[in-house]
């Protein structure tokens, strides 16, 4: 069956279909919702400079372009919103006993373990966003993963089934395209409200290590530019960024 993805772009290797998707980018204009997508990255990456491991051929390795020049640079995180919304409704479709929720900003977690890890580089130029690179590493197949990644699961793990990997990679594009056209249709309050639907943990009193001191805290929502919006025991308000908050891992 042909794909119906536009301009998909299948690779063997590539060092990460983010940085694939940047080069074709630098000498060509790819159609919007265009996608590459890899059998092995030899240097996949995931947030903060970690890397994403993945056995050749067992997982969806992928990058998708989108062109959202009707948003302005603040509301960034609505893209966010869009691609990890998109996860989770390809893993309720595939696996309707599931429950998906989205660890902040954009971890996608089932069981308190981590299924999939989205990437999302925006080019900004002016008042507008130029293009938006989605990269999306989810475990699908693989059943053994390194010491260094002690929260990794999949979902041939979770179920004990074998999934047809270019059928689930067409399935999260459609899913991804028509959460795009929710953000496009300026749905705003639609998105963030299911956004905060799957958060993972929200409103429950949980460990974190916020700005260097471990406090038991409770997430109660996203801020301005997507800030997580916590509350400290003490009634303490908390807005941070990425690299201020460390979710403690809870027993799964």
């Amino acid at each position: 069956m042909k794909s119906t993805i536009p301009g998909l772009i299948e690779l063997r290797e590539t060092t990460s279909t983010n940085d694939y998707m940047e080069m074709l980018l630098s000498s060509s204009n790819p159609e919007e919702g265009s996608v590459v997508c890899a059998l092995f990255q030899t240097s996949g990456k995931g947030q903060e400079n970690n890397r994403w491991e993945s056995e050749a051929g067992r997982n969806i390795l992928a990058t998708a372009v989108l062109y959202p020049h009707f948003l302005r640079p603040d509301q960034q995180f609505f893209l966010t919103m869009v691609v990890s919304l998109s996860v989770c409704t390809l893993i309720s479709k595939t696996e309707p006993a599931l429950q998906p929720k989205i660890k902040w900003p954009n971890d996608i977690y089932l069981n308190n373990r981590k299924i999939a890890g989205i990437l999302i580089k925006n080019a900004l130029s002016g008042d507008s966003i130029q293009h938006t690179i989605t990269g999306l590493g989810m475990n699908i197949n693989q059943t053994r993963f390194s010491a260094n990644a002690p929260l990794a699961v999949s979902l041939s793990e979770i179920t004990g089934k074998k999934y047809h990997i270019p059928t689930l990679l067409t399935n999260w594009h459609e899913s991804l395209m028509w959460w795009y056209n929710q953000l496009r249709e300026n749905r705003l309050s639609m998105l963030e409200a299911e956004y905060l639907g799957r958060l993972y943990l929200i409103h429950q009193p949980a460990a974190f290590i916020i700005r260097g001191k471990r406090l038991t805290a409770t997430i109660a929502g996203i801020g301005e530019f997507g800030k997580l919006r916590m509350l400290g025991e003490d009634g303490t308000e908390y807005l941070c960024d990425l690299k201020e908050v460390i979710f403690v891992p809870l027993e799964g």
